[in-house]
């Protein structure tokens, strides 16, 4: 493993399922490990710029070990031995709402926005606020927004300012499809770090598994890759110890799982049929990467009527609509 992620509580060996909002479960650096020349590329880029930065973007699909980039720039960061906050819409608003939001945050390493679309207008403020007043006094601030923060920022639901702020260090994360030479690794780190874990020996798993896993596309990145190793720990227990997998059974585990697909799922849920329209509206501006002018021409109403439309929702909507799609975790 590359000395840069040998950074403490990221061991492999306890490697997790990723989950972006489970503080109790940290991203391992595991998720960021390989020979691929775009994962040597970002880890030089957390190591040179770890040190110094005070806000940073990363962006990319959901899934690929965001929150693990940002855990482990605040394990090479000067305030590593402060917590690491994950600002959730409700964290935030519990913590930024306050009028000592400083206090409330002073002693924070950093904070994690993994969903900067949900954060009320309010807190947005708060934090803008705070990263101006006390400079390097503040917590660190990183947000992950799969396309950037400018679509958020057309659509009403993140301040300028602020995603200027944020935008000034950008860190993208490559998706799996982009470094398959990593996964015959992966796979096998995690294999072992689940029987670490059991107190048991890891299948053997063949050559032929190895390459058929290397030249699957992963759609649902890490998650899905943890899900499909989880499967064949599954399949080395009903084979019994020094069992050895092969790509037919890979093939059974993938059988037999949901497939993700590269687009969002949808939530079902009881809501307004203005809600309705405003979501569908925000999530066309977002597919459009926020081009007003294209969006006006897929939802096939005037720019001038989608001007309207956007400010109505600002106006009746003190926090930004919650998107009613439910992204892999990462």
């Amino acid at each position: 493993m590359s000395e840069l992620l040998r950074v403490p509580n990221l061991s492999p060996v306890a490697a997790s399922a990723p989950h972006e909002t489970n503080p109790q479960s940290p991203a391992p650096a595991l998720w960021l490990d390989g020979a691929s020349a775009v994962m040597t590329q970002l880890r030089s880029q957390i190591r040179r710029v770890a040190p110094y930065f005070r806000t940073a973007l990363l962006t990319g699909e959901r899934g690929c070990g965001e929150e693990a980039a940002a855990r482990i720039l605040h394990q090479f960061s000067p305030l590593k031995d402060r917590p690491f906050v994950i600002l959730t819409s409700a964290e935030a608003e519990r913590l930024l709402s306050r009028p000592d939001a400083h206090s409330a945050l002073a002693g924070k390493g950093m904070c994690y926005i993994p969903r900067p679309e949900r954060i009320s207008q309010n807190a947005q403020n708060a934090l803008l606020h705070l990263v101006r007043k006390y400079g390097s006094q503040a917590p660190r601030i990183v947000a992950f927004a799969e396309r950037g923060l400018r679509p958020l920022v057309s659509a009403n639901s993140f301040s300028a300012e602020l995603a200027d702020c944020l935008g000034a260090l950008r860190i993208v994360i490559p998706p799996l499809r982009d470094r398959r030479e990593d996964v015959p690794h992966l796979l096998t780190q995690i294999l072992e770090g689940m029987a670490s874990q059991a107190g048991t020996a890891a299948p053997q798993l063949t050559p032929a598994l190895l390459e058929a896993a290397r030249r699957l596309p992963w759609p649902g990145n890490l998650p899905q890759l943890y899900a499909t190793a989880e499967g064949l720990f599954q399949r080395r227990d009903l084979s019994g110890a020094n069992s050895v997998l092969d790509a037919s059974d890979l093939e059974a585990v993938l059988g037999s799982a949901p497939q993700p697909s590269p687009s969002h799922r949808r939530e079902t849920r009881m809501m307004r049929l203005d809600d309705v329209v405003q979501e569908h509206i925000r999530s066309v501006l977002l597919a459009c990467n926020g081009n007003k002018l294209r969006t006006a021409e897929v939802l096939g109403i005037s720019r001038s009527t989608l001007y309207r439309m956007l400010d109505a929702s600002a106006k009746s909507t003190p926090e930004p609509l919650l998107s009613t799609r439910l992204d892999r975790a990462g």
